[in-house]
């Protein structure tokens, strides 16, 4: 790329044509186009990410699609406004944008953008070309302090597709637990299970079964079916653990809340994260003593887990959900704990 590059210690890149009124600023990010282009144009996500973190940001109208239009208003702590408006020339799904942009404190200025979304194998380059009236139009952009809301917004969104915390942990602990149901030997599901009057086919049934009740009673969510537990549990865990990846990854998925009467409202994500991934990890070693499989948990979960639990024992013993306590000796290791924190018999 010819001209001036103003590249700083960040993956943002942002140069300015020597030959033409414009600026060039190009990034990767790491999702898939589709996702890359949803953010760009859905206005729920839209809304998360664009801009410096140090405003915040009202959208009156975002229509993206050819002839539409948007018009949205920054705004700092002491009330003062920054509106843009702009029109949508050309619209392609996870391909290709093309708008004008105008900032309202100068309307006489409009500015062509051209944001192109290149498919890189599951990360996305997004190139954006700003075509301006003038060379002092151009100048006078990059000497307002653009460059550093446009930083500050790249940065924003490469968290947004990174995906939350939950997201990350729900696919590590749902992975092992994955990997587990995949190993069952032939004839092991009909085996006994630690959880009386369980077989080990029953740990995946329960799974499946209450979250799917409980994300759609609080979140109006409802998950995709897969088969039957009783004709094909690999199959039907598979189905349902993609769908509760597939939640978490959404970037939508940070903004939405689950209410419920026993918890309150509570974020999505922290929801999931905390009532469901957690039963899938104690979960985990039910279906591994079952099947015969390594009954080995990761112990920093279960340290997390279990000191989460003690203050709330009689709060989580008058739930159902767990049976009483059984008695380990004092210097027993931490998933020996847990274990007998919820019944289990180790």
């Amino acid at each position: 790329m010819t001209g001036t590059d103003t590249r700083q210690n960040d993956d943002t890149r942002i140069a300015a044509d020597p030959a033409l009124p414009t600026i060039v600023i190009s990034r990767e990010f790491a999702a898939a186009p589709e996702r890359v282009f949803r953010a760009y144009t859905d206005p729920d996500l839209l809304i998360q990410w664009l801009g410096p973190r140090r405003l915040t940001m009202r959208i009156d109208a975002y229509d993206a699609r050819r002839g539409g239009s948007y018009r949205y208003v920054h705004r700092a702590d002491d009330g003062t406004e920054f509106a843009f408006h702009g029109v949508f020339h050309d619209v392609r799904p996870a391909e290709r944008i093309v708008q004008t942009f105008t900032y309202e404190g100068s309307p006489d200025e409009v500015s062509l953008e051209t944001m192109v979304f290149e498919d890189l194998g599951g990360r996305t380059l997004v190139t954006t070309t700003s075509l301006m009236s003038s060379f002092e139009a151009r100048d006078g952009m990059l000497a307002s302090g653009m460059e550093g809301g446009v930083r500050d917004g790249h940065e924003r969104l490469d968290e947004l597709l990174r995906g939350t915390p939950a997201a990350a942990e729900h696919r590590r602990i749902a992975g092992v637990f994955t990997e587990r149901v995949r190993a069952v030997p032939e004839g092991g599901w009909d085996a006994p299970a630690p959880c009386e009057g369980w077989v080990a086919r029953d740990v995946v049934r329960h799974l499946v079964e209450w979250f799917p009740e409980f994300l759609k009673s609080g979140a109006g969510i409802a998950l995709p079916k897969g088969p039957s537990v009783d004709d094909d549990p690999v199959g039907a865990w598979t189905v349902h653990s993609e769908a509760v990846q597939a939640l978490l990854d959404d970037p939508a998925t940070a903004g939405k809340t689950l209410s419920n009467p026993h918890i309150g409202d509570i974020p999505l994500d922290t929801a999931v994260d905390q009532f469901y991934t957690a039963d899938v990890f104690m979960h985990t070693w039910d279906l591994s003593r079952a099947t015969g499989q390594d009954e080995v948990l990761d112990p920093e979960k279960c340290r997390q887990l279990l000191t989460g639990m003690e203050p709330i024992d009689e709060v989580l013993r008058g739930s159902g959900q767990y049976g009483p306590k059984v008695a380990v000796p004092a210097d027993a290791d931490v998933q020996t704990r847990l274990l007998a924190f919820i019944g289990r018999q180790p």
